[in-house]
């Protein structure tokens, strides 16, 4: 591999590292002196021990780094790099490890993009399909002196994974965040149960994606965490991997947690619904019981005989009365018994 050219000034310490002329290209270089910082592909440093330089690039934009790709001496691999690659795959060439992972899009929890990773002696170049805020989050909670420069590629590649399996558990987090928000209207007084019904099949099918999309790193990972990787990786990058595989257990773990959360809410809702069932049909109970005894009444009233106590003009009245009185005893047992 050729050697990396002349080192960075420092009138382009403080630079920008996408500019005008290589749009869609971030180059960050982390030392161990805590000096990091952002680099043009116009100035970029000599790599020796204790430099680590990350390049992320648009593949888009990919075809117009020609000085990059030929200071790497990678310009042979992009250019067969698989762009239709779907599914996590892991490759060893002469002149880097190729490894090729799926990452959630920032913005938007439902969306994910092939990652594609490519690392060297002192150096990794991460591609992807659109914009991918891949240099900002991972340097968010660091400092401009995070010495990450002590590390070696290899380790540094698990950091960036690590950061990928941490983006699988933020959306997660989502996920089990909307669910309680589900929770919360269902045992609220007021509930559209046609709309709660979809959102918790809605997280249901974002759910099965989320699995279906995360899983396949297993393999991956079992790979490189596997103890014979350490004689191709590094025997200190063995326990980072290990540590990874550790990693993407407990985002399998949390999305069958969610999953469960998904099966409770349906319950509740469930639960919910019978009850809210059970409360009409006591209403029309209750009401039923008033008016049956005034239809008894009113239906012997009405039969087709004459009884000379039908006479009297009084016993309307006295019928009404009868039908109000019974009514209210009704309403009265009810509400002491609770069945209002």
């Amino acid at each position: 591999m050729s050697t990396i050219g002349n080192r960075l000034s420092s009138a382009h310490a403080s630079a920008v590292s996408e500019t005008d002329s290589h749009p869609g290209c971030r180059i960050w270089l982390y030392t161990s002196e805590g000096d990091d910082t952002a680099v043009t592909i116009d100035s970029l440093p000599n790599l020796d021990d204790g430099r680590i330089l990350w390049a992320d690039v648009d593949l888009e934009c990919a075809e117009n780094l020609d000085v990059l790709w030929d200071e790497l001496d990678i310009a042979d691999l992009v250019d067969k790099l698989d762009r239709s690659a779907s599914t996590p795959t892991l490759a060893f060439h002469e002149e880097a490890l190729e490894l090729v992972v799926t990452a959630i899009r920032d913005g938007d929890s439902l969306d994910v993009t092939p990652l594609h990773c490519v690392v060297g002696p002192n150096w990794i170049v991460t591609l992807h399909e659109g914009p991918l805020d891949l240099v900002d989050s991972f340097n968010k909670p660091l400092n401009r002196s995070s010495r990450l420069g002590e590390l070696d590629s290899q380790a540094f590649l698990s950091m960036v994974l690590d950061w990928q399996i941490t983006g699988y558990l933020k959306v997660i987090e989502e996920l089990q965040a909307g669910i309680d928000r589900i929770d919360e209207e269902i045992l609220g007084d007021k509930t559209e149960e046609i709309s709660l019904l979809k959102r918790l099949q809605e997280l249901r099918s974002d759910l099965r994606h989320l699995r279906k999309t995360l899983a396949p790193h297993r393999e991956i990972l079992g790979l490189l965490g596997h103890p014979r990787a350490g004689a191709i990786l590094g025997e200190e990058s063995a326990d980072d991997y290990q540590r990874l595989e550790d990693r993407l257990q407990l985002a399998m773990d949390a999305i069958d947690t969610t999953r469960e959360m998904i099966a409770g809410s349906y319950d509740i809702f469930m639960t919910r619904t019978a009850q809210t069932t059970n409360d009409i049909m006591k209403r029309l109970t209750i009401v039923s019981v008033l008016l049956l005894p005034a239809a008894v009444i009113a239906g012997i009233m009405g039969m087709n005989f004459r009884v000379a106590f039908f006479d009297r003009p009084g016993v309307f009245w006295i019928v009404i009365a009868v039908m109000v009185l019974l009514a209210g005893t009704t309403l009265l047992v009810a509400k002491r018994r609770d069945w209002l």
